[in-house]
């Protein structure tokens, strides 16, 4: 075949392609920048949580002054006490209380509140921080009263402990002392806490408070960050898609925890000009690689064309199904359409060979299993037959000779070719009538056979190797001898079958023969039960996989074999 225009070789094409590829992935490194975007959201989230326990400790701290001030007040404070004990002149109530307003105001922080308040209303007093505006006033004395209201109408187990406690104006956390119906309660505003120190510090960074039920603070800061409970409880830092980042701290000795918020959207407007410029390049890349490939995609597909179309002919065996119309100009793939071409003409050649070599190899090894037959049953039926001769049993005598030749012409037939069913029942009926007059015990053969099976093609012997396996070691026995023949249509798991169940009643299969039987290997100069050892090599080579064997003894006595072989479709 002449070449078509110029040829050229494959290695400048890929030379020239290559170069413009690499060149466009240099571009693509950009993608670093994801990697630098990445790495500022982790530092975002290490600076939260530096922020966080900032927060934590300062509030711990706060809390622990206040827990020592409450506790101090109520049980060393002379004034304090001699107030609880109601037993004062008024002018000696109002110097009591105002020493006691005097270390009130004294200890209040601008985010915290201390109240007093009594069982007997004698005494209450409030102070609380700067941050808690003029117009909550009102508010402030009213939240003091509910708390008076839960601490006295409450168990003794509330004191002394940090609780929360929330309403429309105000969500707290308390520590709270008693002494002789006295109370003294110190509060920190959940709110106002840290509020100068962490707007001073960044605008988009939000601290909340949140129990086991709910959010005690700053709810409306949470709901712009689109931040849920259920994200604080189980500090869910969304992707980077989300734009949040959430951090949070159990509080000590509390069922409060502290949680830092901080919306990201400032930080992707910073990166937002090198996103557009890396899915620009992206874009880019993808275009120079679109065109790249549509330029020498069928150079670069054409040896695997090839190769595909000459293993296709390889499997095939055919020379003609490797098609060479598809010409390349390139001298490295007419090198290639040349050694394929040699490649398969000696594949094929040899296949042929192989299976030459193979089909006379099968037909020897049948011939040979098949043959392999037991010398000694033909010299009993010619020695049967002498003894007739000589008792004149002429009649008997006929009927021997020929159930003895019909059984060796079905032995001796071609045996690479199965035989329809019916033959082989002939067959073991005419084996069945030689064994009943060459033996003074009779035996039993019982046969149900589907009548749809009948031209069903078997391997020769298929059941007459049972039969006789049963009569020659079952010979010992006392009782009548039962062979019984079973075969039907079964579904099974990979397609219909066709099962043979071949019973007796005699002593069975000992334990090693099971084994033997059973094992998917069979030694071919087995001496024992070489019948069946043989048929199943037979089997073998005719089904090859597509069968199942099986032999095992029946609980009431007896050996039983199970044989199925494959239904066609167009035998079903």
């Amino acid at each position: 075949m002449k070449n078509k225009g110029k040829s050229y070789s494959m290695q400048a094409v890929l030379t020239r392609n290559l170069s413009i590829l690499i060149i466009t992935a240099l571009i693509s490194l950009l993608i670093f920048g994801i990697f630098s975007y990445q790495t500022g959201l982790q530092q975002i989230k290490a600076s939260n949580a530096a922020s966080l326990n900032v927060y934590a400790t300062t509030l711990q701290t706060e809390m622990s002054k206040l827990e020592d001030f409450t506790r101090k007040m109520c049980y060393n404070d002379t004034a304090y006490q001699l107030l609880s004990t109601n037993h004062y002149t008024d002018s000696e109530k109002i110097v009591y209380e105002n020493n006691l307003r005097k270390m009130l105001q004294s200890e209040v922080s601008p985010y915290s509140g201390l109240l007093v308040f009594s069982d007997t209303a004698a005494t209450s007093m409030y102070e609380y921080g700067s941050f808690f505006p003029a117009k909550y006033a009102k508010h402030c004395y009213e939240l003091k009263e509910e708390l008076k209201k839960y601490y006295t109408g409450s168990s003794p187990s509330l004191l002394e402990n940090w609780q929360t406690y929330s309403n429309e104006y105000f969500s707290v956390i308390m520590y709270t002392c008693q002494y002789n119906g006295l109370y003294l309660c110190s509060l920190i505003d959940m709110n106002f806490f840290a509020l100068e120190e962490y707007a001073s510090i960044d605008s988009a960074l939000h601290i909340c408070f949140f129990n086991d039920e709910q959010i005690l603070s700053n709810q409306s800061e949470m709901d712009q960050l689109h931040v849920t409970h259920e994200d604080l409880v189980e500090n869910k830092n969304d992707s980077v898609f989300n734009f949040k980042a959430i951090n949070s701290l159990l509080l000590d000795n509390t069922s409060v925890s502290i949680a830092c918020c901080m919306s990201v959207n400032y930080f992707n407007s910073y990166f937002r000009i090198a996103l557009l410029c890396i899915l620009f390049m992206l874009i880019i890349f993808i275009i120079l690689s679109v065109i790249m490939f549509l330029s020498f995609r069928d150079t670069l597909s054409y040896p695997v064309t090839q190769i595909i179309s000459a293993t296709e002919s390889i499997g095939q065996n055919d020379i003609s199904a490797f098609v060479q119309s598809n010409h390349s100009n390139i001298i490295e793939f007419q090198k290639i359409n040349k050694a394929l071409s040699h490649l398969i003409e000696q594949k094929v050649e040899l296949e042929k060979q192989n299976q030459l070599e193979k089909f006379e190899k099968n037909h020897a090894m049948l011939q040979y299993f098949q043959l392999q037959t037991r010398s000694h049953f033909f010299i009993n039926c010619l020695k049967s037959l002498y003894n007739m001769l000589q008792l004149q049993e002429y009649e008997k005598m006929q009927r021997m000779i020929l159930a003895f030749s019909n059984h060796l012409r079905y032995i001796f037939h071609d045996n690479l070719k199965v035989v329809p069913l019916k033959y082989e029942l002939d067959e073991v009926n005419d084996y069945y009538n030689i064994i009943l007059l060459d033996r003074s015990k009779p035996i039993l053969l019982l046969q149900k056979v589907d009548d749809t099976l009948s031209d069903f093609p078997v391997p020769p012997l298929l059941i007459q190797t049972f039969l006789e396996n049963s009569i020659k070691y079952n010979t010992q026995s006392s009782k009548l001898l039962c062979f019984s023949i079973q075969i039907k249509k079964i579904q099974l798991d990979n397609g219909p079958f066709v099962l043979f169940k071949l019973t007796d009643n005699g002593i069975g299969y000992d334990e090693s023969m099971l084994e033997k039987l059973n094992c998917e290997e069979s030694d071919l100069y087995e001496n024992y039960h070489v019948g069946i050892t043989n048929l199943k090599k037979r089997i073998q080579l005719i089904y090859k996989s597509d069968f199942q064997l099986t032999f095992y003894n029946e609980p009431t006595g007896g050996a039983c074999t199970l044989i199925y072989l494959p239904l066609l479709e167009e035998e079903v």
